[in-house]
């Protein structure tokens, strides 16, 4: 079994040169041409590292964490798939999970930590967690990147530019015709959701239009929530009858499903009474029958960007505060949406 120094003598460099390019140690101080030269020595005698003596040396565990809040939910396939793609490369694991709240949560990753379990995490906020809560879960030795959360005066965040896609949702039923346009947010403490509900006033404004409040339901990103609040949009403002909303901007595909489970059980027609379109795309929203109009978010490079950020940060680079602005969100027009009736 070929060894770091039968690499190093190949390539023709000293060992701690070859260790340092087989790591990806954004630290060191090599070419290119150099960098390339190892690579394809290490390839060449089929070099397999000392994950166990890495690890000792470097007092690191060569694995990360990706904490979601339901490891079930499919909205987070993409961004998974975007974080083994970044860290399939760089030698390192990934450990998926859920974190409870605080005080308890705090523990957790604080825990996996001091263990040498993970060297850091990259985590989604959960729904029921304010700016404190999730601060206070984070602690302030934890290296962490937050995935589409951002913390005032914290720097180390990765977001989606979900004003823009939130934004093309809307436009997309102001084009076919919409004016009375609802909208079923996320809970008021996550910002997120604030980011997609300005997005769709935005719209609205652009197309000279006012925002009702009273059409503006602050419920949740799941199934149950969105259930909850196409029955009230239903039952208080007429939702998808002639004389009020005829179209719904839902900001999570999840919540989207309960919508229209509800809208279609209460006896909306969709989308012949009530076009219905969500931010964010899964399996399940296109499956379904009507599937669901969404727009689909770069979930997969929100992943991997996190994933190189936290990584490269554990060797030692700044923590930056970045919106994935490339690729850009993406309309897919499915069977909830067409011109209104009434």
């Amino acid at each position: 079994m070929a060894t770091l120094d039968d690499v190093a003598s190949l390539a023709g460099v000293s060992k701690s040169v070859a260790s340092r390019a087989l790591t990806g140690d954004a630290r060191a101080r090599m070419s290119d041409s150099t960098r390339a030269r190892v690579l394809a020595a290490a390839a060449e005698l089929d070099y397999v590292p000392n994950a166990r003596a890495r690890a000792l040396r470097q007092s690191r565990s060569g694995a990360i964490g990706l904490i979601v809040p339901d490891v079930t939910n499919a909205v987070f396939s993409d961004m998974l798939a975007g974080v083994y793609s970044a860290t399939a490369g760089r030698e390192t694991d990934v450990l998926l999970g859920q974190v409870n709240a605080p005080p308890t949560g705090a523990r957790q990753l604080s825990r996996l930590v001091r263990e040498g379990r993970v060297d850091g995490f990259l985590i989604q906020r959960r729904e029921d967690f304010d700016d404190e809560t999730l601060a206070r879960v984070l602690g302030s030795d934890i290296p962490a990147i937050t995935v589409n959360s951002r913390l005032p005066n914290r720097t180390g965040s990765v977001l989606l530019d979900d004003e823009r896609g939130a934004s093309l949702a809307t436009t997309h039923l102001l084009e076919l015709g919409h004016r009375r346009i609802a909208f079923i947010s996320g809970t008021p403490s996550h910002d997120t959701a604030r980011r997609r509900e300005r997005g769709y006033a935005a719209a609205m404004g652009t197309a000279g239009l006012a925002v009702d409040p009273s059409w503006v339901i602050r419920a949740g990103w799941e199934a149950d929530a969105g259930a909850r609040a196409a029955e009230e949009l239903i039952r208080d403002h007429r939702l998808g009858a002639a004389d009020g909303p005829t179209g719904v901007v839902v900001a999570s595909v999840n919540a989207a499903v309960g919508a229209m489970s509800t809208a279609l059980r209460l006896g909306r027609r969709v989308p012949q009474d009530l076009s219905i379109v969500a931010v964010n795309t899964t399996w399940v929203s296109n499956t379904l029958y009507p599937a669901i109009s969404t727009v689909r978010m770069p979930l997969q490079r929100l992943g991997e960007v996190a994933a190189i950020m936290l990584l490269d940060h554990l060797n030692g680079a700044a923590l930056e505060n970045v919106v994935i602005t490339n690729p850009v969100p993406e309309l897919l027009i499915r069977d909830t949406t067409s011109p209104p009736a009434h």
